[in-house]
């Protein structure tokens, strides 16, 4: 009987949980918004810096108003560290509480927040959104702090070290090591990415972003990202130089590889085949039927499962049935790596030229403008403009 009760109550207890959380989820920004005042006023709360990345944030200084707080001022920000506490006192627009710290009043956005007491963190999860909510659970404290970067630079920079030492040294010696850390860092360094891209896209490259560092606190951190870059692109070729050595492959007289290639270009390819596809087929007012849904599936697996085959044949041949495959499963995780890698890269570098364009296309404006001359003659006033 005791254990029944204890399992009706732990099931009402879930179902609550659950009522709670869809009753959170579908929140209005004005209901939220009178939810945290009024839990403001009943009760002391406690709140502690705590961001999605970095080690801290910038927080606007207010200014204490007869309608409440105004940020919209040239006040300087303030820095204050990750595992600052603080008691708000009040919520303001945009989504930023208000503390009070040496007489002055700041403000910070509720997204880089976190509660001080587990207690709270229960009965008021409403007061918390966005990313804060991702840094409760492991993976965001691993991908929103800088672990797995950190990580990420120690297994790659112990595998470009010991290549280095056996490529361009001569140290022989090493080879049995890089045969056996090299594809560990591999794999390792391209499930970071992939698990990470999955859960929290490109948030994921916090410490690389424009917005958060500027232009050139961005561009100094863009140069070690593009050598990871560089190092993952060619981790796998260096490996397979090393893994098969002087042998030769007798289909091509070249020196034998694991075939990557047909495989690279079908993850590649596949998306924008199908997406290329699909429209066709749309636009041959065809949509929404069960034939679209058949080319798209076909197109997809198709442009997939050719290069996939091919790969997989060429590793067979090279290295037997069992270890062929596993070779060109491990190569398409690295090959998808390698892909997310691009992408951050092809953005971060996007948002860095953008801005150089902005500042190249306004000095540009003014110097066509040209300088401009009010001239009296014969008791008439002219404008002259000198290029």
């Amino acid at each position: 009987m005791k254990a029944d009760k204890a399992e009706k109550a732990e099931k009402a207890d879930k179902t609550e949980q659950t009522d709670e959380a869809s009753e959170e989820k579908h929140l209005t920004d004005e209901e939220r918004t009178k939810m945290i005042h009024k839990a403001l006023r009943e009760r002391e709360v406690e709140l502690v810096i705590d961001p999605w990345g970095g080690s801290g944030v910038e927080c606007k200084e207010l200014v204490k108003t007869n309608n409440g707080f105004d940020a919209y001022t040239d006040k300087p920000e303030r820095f204050f560290e990750r595992g600052y506490t603080f008691k708000p006192i009040n919520f303001m627009q945009g989504y930023r509480y208000v503390f009070e710290h040496e007489g002055k009043y700041y403000g910070v956005k509720m997204s880089e927040v976190q509660f001080d007491r587990r207690k709270d963190a229960k009965e008021l999860d409403f007061m918390i959104r966005g990313d804060s909510k991702q840094l409760r659970e492991f993976g965001g404290r691993f991908y929103g702090t800088s672990r797995a970067l950190w990580l990420m630079l120690i297994v790659m920079g112990a595998a470009a070290l010991v290549a280095v030492l056996y490529l361009f040294a001569g140290m022989e010696s090493l080879r049995p090591l890089l045969l056996a850390i090299l594809p560990a860092a591999i794999l390792i360094f391209s499930l970071i990415e992939i698990f990470g891209y999955i859960k929290f896209g490109t948030d994921m490259f916090w410490w690389c972003e424009y917005e958060r560092y500027g232009f050139f606190g961005s561009l100094f951190r863009l140069f070690p990202f593009a050598a990871m870059v560089a190092a993952q692109v060619a981790s796998l070729r260096i490996y397979g130089r090393v893994l098969f050595k002087d042998e030769i492959d007798e289909e091509t007289g070249k020196p034998k590889q694991i075939s990557l290639k047909p495989a690279a270009w079908s993850l590649a390819l596949c998306v924008p085949v199908f997406v290329i596809c699909i429209f066709i087929v749309a636009g041959a007012g065809m949509g929404n039927t069960i034939l679209m849904d058949i080319v798209g599936l076909v197109s997809f697996l198709g442009t997939l499962g050719v290069g996939l085959i091919i790969s997989l044949r060429r590793n067979v041949k090279s290295f037997g049935a069992t270890t062929g495959l596993y070779v060109t499963i491990f190569s398409i995780v690295y090959i998808i790596g390698c892909i997310i890698s691009a992408i951050a890269m092809i953005i971060l570098v996007f948002q860095i030229i953008f801005q150089i364009l902005v500042v190249v296309g306004t000095i540009l404006i003014f110097m066509m403008m040209g300088t401009r001359r009010r001239v009296y003659r014969n008791g008439r006033v002219y404008e002259e403009i000198h290029y």
